[in-house]
C-alpha cells in the first residue's frame, strides 16, 4: 500500500522561541515524517552504537538541553559526587534514580518545587559524578564553605577571590560531597553544561542504555511559532551560525519585528494547499495572487 505521507520532507524550516531570549531558524535538510512506520526499515538493535547514531544523539541531545537551559530560571550551578563508602560510583542509573527520588522526597518534606536539569560526567577510572543546573533550592537551606575548611583547590581559589560557594549538607550526608554555586551570568552558564555532552558520554551511556541529560518534569521548552518551506532563500532571511549535513541554524533577536519576517517567510503545508487552490480558482483569472 502507498505511503500518504513522504517517508521524508525536504528542507524543512523550524522557527522557536527561546524563553523570549532568542529565535532559533532551523532548516532540516531531511526531515523524518513524525509517527511514520515503514516495513521496509529494520529496527536499530537497542544499546546498538555507531558513528552516525552517535553523531545524531549528540546533536539532539545538545538541542534539548540547550532548549531547556535557556528557557527555565536557573539559580544554581551545581556538582554532585559520590562517597564510595555509601554509594557504588560506577553504577550511574543507580545514582540518578536514588538521587531524583531523592529530591522529590527533599521538595515533599519542606513544600518546595526544586527543578533540574543535570548531565553525568565519567571520570577516567570510570566512576561517575554529576553536574547540572538547579532552580527553587532557598540559599537558606545551603551552608555557604570558609577557607577554614579542607577543600579542592579549585574550590578554595574561587573564595580567595571573593566568590560564593556552598555546600548542601543534607546531600552530603546522603551521597557525598558537592558544590553549589550562584549562576552570574545565565546565557554562559547555558553554554558551559553543553560542553559535557560529548562522544565518549554519548557512547558510554548507550553502552549501558542511560542517558545523556536527566530533568526535571514540567521544565519549560522552546516553543515551535511554525514549521514548513521557506520561501526564500535561508541567507536572505539570518546569517548561519551553525551548518552541517543534516541542518543549518541561525539565532536571531528576539523581537516582534524579526518574527513576523520569518512567519512571512515560510509557509505551512495548509498554506502552501490554500496558495495552489487560489492561483487554480477561474475566478482569479489573470490577477495573480497577492502575498
Amino acid at each position: 500500500m502507498p505511503l500518504k505521507e513522504p517517508k521524508y520532507k525536504r528542507n524543512v524550516v523550524i522557527v522557536e522561541d527561546y524563553g523570549g531570549k532568542y529565535i532559533k531558524v532551523t532548516q532540516c535538510k531531511t526531515l523524518r515524517t513524525k509517527g511514520l512506520v515503514c516495513d521496509d526499515e529494520p529496527p536499530i538493535e537497542k544499546g546498538s552504537v555507531n558513528d552516525e547514531k552517535l553523531e545524531v544523539n549528540i546533536f539532539r541531545a545538545r538541542s534539548i538541553v540547550y532548549a531547556y537551559a535557556l528557557c527555565n530560571p536557573w539559580d544554581w550551578f551545581v556538582t554532585f559526587t559520590l562517597d564510595k563508602t555509601k554509594y557504588n560510583r560506577y553504577a550511574l542509573e543507580i545514582f540518578h534514580k536514588a538521587l531524583t527520588q531523592w529530591l522529590r522526597d527533599y521538595n515533599r518534606k519542606y513544600g518546595l518545587k526544586i527543578k533540574f536539569l543535570l548531565l553525568p560526567e565519567q571520570h577516567k577510572d570510570g566512576a561517575w559524578h554529576i553536574h547540572g543546573l538547579l532552580y527553587g533550592l532557598p540559599v537558606e537551606h545551603l551552608t555557604p564553605f570558609t577557607l577554614q575548611e579542607r577543600l579542592p583547590k579549585y574550590i578554595r581559589d574561587q573564595l580567595e577571590k571573593g566568590d560564593s560557594i556552598y555546600n548542601w549538607e543534607p546531600y552530603a550526608a546522603k551521597f557525598g560531597f558537592c558544590d553549589i554555586e550562584p549562576i552570574r551570568d545565565n546565557e554562559s552558564a547555558c553554554k558551559y553544561v553543553l560542553k559535557y555532552i560529548t562522544k565518549d558520554l554519548s557512547r558510554c551511556v548507550s553502552e549501558l542504555n542511560a542517558h545523556m541529560y536527566y530533568c526535571s518534569r514540567g521544565l519549560r521548552r522552546a516553543e515551535t511559532l511554525k514549521q514548513g518551506v521557506l520561501i526564500d532563500r535561508f541567507e536572505e532571511i539570518a546569517r548561519i551560525d551553525y551548518e552541517n549535513d543534516y541542518v543549518r541554524v541561525a539565532w536571531l533577536p528576539h523581537d516582534e519585528d524579526t518574527i513576523q519576517r520569518l512567519l512571512k517567510a515560510v509557509r505551512t503545508d495548509r498554506e502552501l494547499k490554500q496558495e495552489g487552490e487560489r492561483q487554480n480558482d477561474p475566478a482569479n483569472g489573470d490577477r495573480g495572487i497577492p502575498d
